[in-house]
């Protein structure tokens, strides 16, 4: 069953045992040519200070698939907002960032070289006319490191269906999974059936960016019909417990306060600042 989370206005930031969860896209207005692509307009999730992004934290403990991998979040489009036959598609963002506990901050690199890879759907036009190595191109998933973005940098999520406002026209749930360093110093990797191939990647939060699109046609057949949604930052939690992963998200949602430690000018007290 699909849980709807709580307001972040009125409870405690935390990342960890959502359960079964999804972020609901809204196109507004529904079906229509240059329509917007609207992320969580419940305000179910945190906030990014200074861009407005939806911050979505989900968490690798949920056990879905093994205890590096998640289906979490899943994308919900409702009936009537993509019309049948159109797909919604993903598109990798930046590079993977690492919310390090002991350090209190978030750094541009996993301190271990981990990754997060994010399996999606393989292109219709792919599937049918691609050959063996671009459909392998597209199964092996797209990665996110400090270096960052490997494989496919748009892939779909899954084809609409043709139902009335009251069901939903794409419910999918895609697999993260978090890739680190086993034992002998190799590299995880997710593709690998099973699971006992992820390695063992260091406890902390993992952040991408991905935004949600369409390749469905405008009415004049000359413009891509829906505007791209806002980026999305997914949060995935590795370890956290509830305390340590509310520092994660607060550190994202507000700038934290820079103390000036120089010496201080003639007649002045020491200057206090706050972050950009």
């Amino acid at each position: 069953m699909t849980t709807a989370l709580p307001s972040y206005a009125q409870e405690n930031i935390t990342c960890n045992k959502y359960g079964h969860f999804d972020l609901y896209i809204d196109v507004d207005p529904p079906g229509a040519d240059s329509a917007l692509l609207l992320i969580d307009n419940s305000d179910d999730f945190p906030v990014e200070e200074g861009t407005g992004r939806t911050i979505v934290p989900a968490d690798f403990g949920d056990f879905a698939g093994g205890p590096h991998k998640t289906d979490d979040p899943g994308w919900v489009i409702k009936g009537g907002d993509l019309l049948g036959g159109e797909v919604l598609w993903f598109r990798a963002l930046g590079s993977l960032r690492f919310w390090s506990k002991d350090e209190q901050r978030w750094l541009n690199d996993a301190p271990n070289g981990e990754r997060v890879r994010y399996f999606g759907a393989i292109p219709p036009d792919v599937m049918i006319n691609g050959s063996d190595e671009d459909k392998d191109f597209f199964e092996e998933g797209t990665i996110w490191s400090g270096a960052g973005i490997q494989g496919p940098l748009e892939a779909p999520i899954e084809e609409a269906v043709d139902v009335s406002p009251t069901y939903d026209a794409v419910h999918a749930h895609l697999d993260f999974c978090l890739e680190g360093k086993t034992a002998s110093g190799e590299m995880g990797d997710c593709s690998i059936d099973g699971i006992g191939h992820t390695g063992d990647p260091t406890v902390g939060a993992y952040l991408i960016e991905i935004q949600l699109f369409s390749h469905a046609v405008h009415s004049n057949g000359q413009q891509q019909k829906y505007i791209d949604s806002p980026p999305v930052k997914v949060l995935l939690n590795n370890g956290l417990i509830a305390n340590e992963c509310v520092d994660a998200i607060s550190a994202l949602t507000t700038y934290p306060k820079v103390f000036d430690n120089s010496p201080a000018l003639p007649a002045a007290g020491i200057l206090i600042m706050t972050g950009p």
